[in-house]
């Protein structure tokens, strides 16, 4: 797919968070951070809600060192191999078309 050049694509940060709910099983949260009109824009973005992230993840005394972590899509927050949250930037297009 291609876009079509009509209407220019936004891209979208959301939030993807391994939680527990109230009887402890592990859930997944999602949220959406709001669309940016440049990737450079949305990634700052993300990467900034990274960094606020682990550090409210420090200050909780958590066990372990969190770590941000650089991906292609975005950024994820691991304490040692786990990833607890992901901050993940997806493109949008307003106007696709089949190349053929």
């Amino acid at each position: 797919m291609s876009n079509t050049g009509d209407a220019p694509s936004t891209f979208t940060v959301i939030q993807f968070s391994l939680e527990t709910d109230a009887d402890h099983r592990p859930t997944q949260r999602t949220k959406n951070w709001g669309s940016f009109v440049s990737v450079e824009e949305a990634f700052v973005n993300a990467r900034c809600l990274a960094h606020d992230a682990r550090d409210r993840l420090r200050s909780t005394g958590a066990v372990g060192s969190p770590a941000i972590v650089d991906t292609e899509w975005g950024y994820d927050l691991r304490l040692g191999p786990l990833t607890v949250q992901r901050f993940w930037v997806h493109e949008n297009f307003r106007s696709q078309r089949l190349l053929q």
